[in-house]
């Protein structure tokens, strides 16, 4: 995809789109340690190249000919846990993606009023990993998993209208990885085979979490025997072992538009928009398997190209404000609405085999939009060392009904804090730890189960020449 570029940045493109279970749903609650030490706000304040990420109009409050170069390093641990009813009783399980590497890197030069540069980041994603002992490995022929990673090419330019007013916006390439083994047995046991989440549901019964057809779903019948049909799984399998690319991939544009007020000396207040993503349909080769769950053998492996349909992540309306209490200290406050309700309405997913019969998927997810509240403050200890503490304060967006214990976003409030200490001249290091406490969250069709909590560990090392 990149062949033109460098191979340094080849790689830094390909790794920062690794999955991430990010924190305001598939968000990060921050980018770049300045913002997340402060509970992401930095909508009014300098808070580095990450600007671009967040209100690029904030890049004007660098000084006329300096330039700044700045390499981060993001270590996202999800601990993830699910609780599944089975005949036997409820097993719990733990996932297995508990580290994510997100590496990013950004570079900005003002001249005269005009700020401009590039920067590449992970915007988001989620995921987990469940092994082949587990009920949600066994379903799925051999271990569960999904692995979803957004990330993004920015080019910013900001100018400074006046001494007051600065205005910014980027254009955006932006691509995405998608993973996943999923596996759902065909019928229930019992009185109702087309109980919520088996295939039965889908394709011919109540449809509560979503529908499926096409001529691959109705010849199911002729290929599991009627009586094997409570002890035989339908898997859905596009999945590698690739670090930094998923197995479907897809790509598009995004873009942002930011502003920046200084209402007096002390407070400024900022604004952004970021667009919803326009990317390409991710596509990929896999296999759809008939998978027995007594043994957990696959009986039957059918090769194809799979197809998700309109993923895209949504747009972000974010305001507010940074006030100078001192010389060294600032707090700052964002308010971000984030439009989940207009992207993830559905999941659309198509499976089309080499002998040409298909199966159409939806899975519904119908998530809420989320309002997310971020406060920070920093404060000066000396001319080296800043320290900055804040709270990210979120709405869980994912309905109860619809939880999908291989893509639990589900986590809500964010402890902050971090620092940010000069080394020379000319650079700094800063550093930032965000702790999300456990959510817990059950459907209330399949009685399925999550817990969800998560450390988000920063690194940057910035120059300023």
């Amino acid at each position: 995809m990149f062949r033109k570029t460098t191979l340094a940045v080849s790689v830094l493109l390909a790794v920062s789109a690794q999955p991430a279970l990010a924190t305001n749903g598939m968000l990060m609650e921050g980018y770049g340690p300045i913002s997340t030490g402060m509970g992401g706000a930095a909508s009014a304040l300098d808070v580095g190249t990450s600007g671009m990420a967040n209100n690029p109009a904030t890049l004007t409050m660098m000084e006329d000919g300096d330039q700044k170069v700045e390499v981060a390093l993001g270590n996202l641990r999800p601990d993830v846990s699910v609780q599944v009813p089975t005949p036997g009783g409820v097993v719990s399980s733990t996932s297995g993606g508990d580290s994510y590497l997100m590496p990013a890197a950004g570079y900005v030069r003002k001249q005269g009023k005009v700020s401009y540069g590039v920067g590449v980041l992970s915007q988001g994603g989620m995921g987990t990993e469940f092994a082949a002992d587990t009920p949600l490995g066994a379903a799925a022929g051999g271990g569960a998993r999904s692995e979803l990673g957004i990330g993004a090419v920015i080019f910013p330019v900001a100018y400074e209208v006046n001494d007051n007013l600065s205005v910014g916006g980027t254009v955006d390439y932006v691509w995405g990885g998608l993973d996943m083994k999923m596996g759902m047995p065909i019928a229930a046991a019992g009185a109702n085979p087309a109980a919520p989440g088996t295939f039965a549901d889908f394709s011919q019964g109540q449809q509560v979490l979503g529908s499926a057809s096409g001529t691959l779903v109705q010849g199911l019948g002729t290929m599991v025997a009627p009586a094997a049909m409570t002890s035989t799984a339908a898997a859905f399998d596009f999945s590698n072992d690739d670090d930094f690319s998923g197995k479907t991939t897809g790509a598009g544009v995004s873009g942002s538009l930011g502003a920046t007020y200084k209402v007096n000396p002390k407070l400024t207040v900022g604004g952004s928009y970021r667009m919803k993503t326009a990317m390409d349909d991710f596509t990929g080769d896999g296999n759809m398997k008939l998978v027995n769950l007594a043994t957990g053998a696959t009986d039957v492996s059918i090769p194809g190209k799979y197809t998700i349909k309109d993923f895209q992540f949504p747009a972000t309306t974010t305001v507010g404000a940074a006030y100078k209490l001192t010389d060294k200290t600032t707090v700052a406050a964002d308010v971000s609405r984030i439009g989940w309700s207009d992207t993830m309405k559905d999941f659309n997913l198509n499976f089309t085999a080499d002998n040409g019969a298909a199966a159409d998927i939806s899975m519904k997810q119908n998530w809420d939009d989320q309002t997310v509240v971020k406060l920070g403050v920093a404060h000066d200890v000396d001319e080296n060392l800043t320290v900055r503490g804040g709270v990210n304060l979120a709405n869980n967006p994912v309905p109860d009904a619809y939880l999908n214990p291989l893509f639990p976003a589900i986590v809500e409030n964010h402890v902050t804090g971090g620092l940010t200490y000069g080394v020379g001249k000319m650079s700094k290091v800063s550093a930032s730890l965000a702790y999300a406490p456990e959510v817990e969250q059950t459907n209330t069709n399949t009685n399925v189960a999550a817990s969800h909590s998560q450390t988000n560990v920063q690194v940057m090392y910035s120059f300023d020449f």
